[in-house]
Protein backbone atom coordinates (compact mmCIF):
# COMPACT_ATOMS: atom_id res chain seq x y z
CA UNK A 1 0.00 0.00 0.00
CA UNK A 2 1.43 3.70 -0.43
CA UNK A 3 0.85 5.71 2.54
CA UNK A 4 0.16 9.48 2.26
CA UNK A 5 0.40 12.03 4.69
CA UNK A 6 3.15 9.93 6.03
CA UNK A 7 4.71 13.50 7.60
CA UNK A 8 1.70 13.01 10.26
CA UNK A 9 3.80 10.36 11.67
CA UNK A 10 7.19 12.33 11.44
CA UNK A 11 5.76 15.07 13.48
CA UNK A 12 4.05 12.37 15.82
CA UNK A 13 7.08 10.44 16.73
CA UNK A 14 8.82 13.79 17.71
CA UNK A 15 6.67 15.21 20.13
CA UNK A 16 5.93 11.63 21.66
CA UNK A 17 9.44 9.63 21.04
CA UNK A 18 7.59 6.31 22.53
CA UNK A 19 5.56 5.78 19.75
CA UNK A 20 8.12 5.86 17.04
CA UNK A 21 8.91 2.14 16.95
CA UNK A 22 5.07 1.10 17.20
CA UNK A 23 4.46 4.05 14.26
CA UNK A 24 7.68 2.65 12.20
CA UNK A 25 6.28 -1.06 12.71
CA UNK A 26 2.68 0.36 11.97
CA UNK A 27 4.05 1.81 8.53
CA UNK A 28 6.32 -1.23 7.25
CA UNK A 29 3.56 -3.66 7.62
CA UNK A 30 0.80 -1.34 5.93
CA UNK A 31 3.39 -0.22 3.31
CA UNK A 32 4.15 -3.73 2.62
CA UNK A 33 0.63 -5.06 2.36
CA UNK A 34 -1.93 -5.67 -0.43
CA UNK A 35 -5.53 -4.60 1.49
CA UNK A 36 -8.02 -5.21 -0.99
CA UNK A 37 -10.68 -5.46 2.00
CA UNK A 38 -11.69 -5.18 5.24
CA UNK A 39 -10.70 -8.69 6.47
CA UNK A 40 -6.73 -8.03 5.05
CA UNK A 41 -6.29 -5.15 7.95
CA UNK A 42 -7.73 -7.59 10.41
CA UNK A 43 -5.06 -10.07 8.89
CA UNK A 44 -2.13 -7.88 9.64
CA UNK A 45 -3.01 -5.67 12.40
CA UNK A 46 -5.81 -7.80 14.78
CA UNK A 47 -6.28 -5.20 16.82
CA UNK A 48 -7.63 -2.72 14.40
CA UNK A 49 -11.27 -1.19 14.26
CA UNK A 50 -12.79 -0.98 10.82
CA UNK A 51 -15.29 2.43 10.93
CA UNK A 52 -17.28 3.47 8.12
CA UNK A 53 -16.43 5.60 4.88
CA UNK A 54 -13.48 3.38 4.46
CA UNK A 55 -11.66 4.42 7.98
CA UNK A 56 -9.84 2.11 10.08
CA UNK A 57 -8.70 2.38 14.00
CA UNK A 58 -5.08 1.03 14.60
CA UNK A 59 -3.44 0.81 18.00
CA UNK A 60 -0.29 2.14 18.42
CA UNK A 61 2.08 1.54 21.48
CA UNK A 62 -0.44 -0.94 22.82
CA UNK A 63 -2.82 1.16 22.49
CA UNK A 64 -1.85 4.04 24.07
CA UNK A 65 -2.27 6.36 20.73
CA UNK A 66 -4.60 5.75 17.99
CA UNK A 67 -4.30 6.36 14.45
CA UNK A 68 -6.92 6.99 11.77
CA UNK A 69 -6.58 6.05 8.13
CA UNK A 70 -8.92 5.93 5.41
CA UNK A 71 -8.37 2.77 3.01
CA UNK A 72 -8.77 3.34 -0.85
CA UNK A 73 -8.69 -0.26 -1.68
CA UNK A 74 -8.79 -0.11 -5.70
CA UNK A 75 -6.10 2.34 -5.72
CA UNK A 76 -3.69 1.16 -2.94
CA UNK A 77 -3.20 3.90 -1.06
CA UNK A 78 -3.58 4.02 3.18
CA UNK A 79 -4.18 7.78 3.91
CA UNK A 80 -3.42 9.15 7.65
CA UNK A 81 -5.87 10.98 8.76
CA UNK A 82 -5.24 11.04 12.48
CA UNK A 83 -3.15 10.23 15.07
CA UNK A 84 -3.40 11.34 18.43
CA UNK A 85 -3.98 10.39 22.24
CA UNK A 86 -7.24 8.96 23.58
CA UNK A 87 -7.75 12.08 24.63
CA UNK A 88 -7.40 13.89 20.97
CA UNK A 89 -9.33 10.97 19.57
CA UNK A 90 -12.56 11.36 21.90
CA UNK A 91 -12.69 15.22 20.31
CA UNK A 92 -12.86 13.32 17.05
CA UNK A 93 -15.47 11.76 14.84
CA UNK A 94 -13.43 9.13 13.27
CA UNK A 95 -15.89 8.40 10.24
CA UNK A 96 -15.38 12.33 9.02
CA UNK A 97 -12.11 13.36 9.91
Amino acid sequence: MIVTNIRLLFHFAREHASAQKSLLTWQRITEEATWKNKMDILNSFRDAKMIKNNRARFEIQHNKYRLIAEVLYDKGIVEIRFIGTHAQYDKIDPSTI
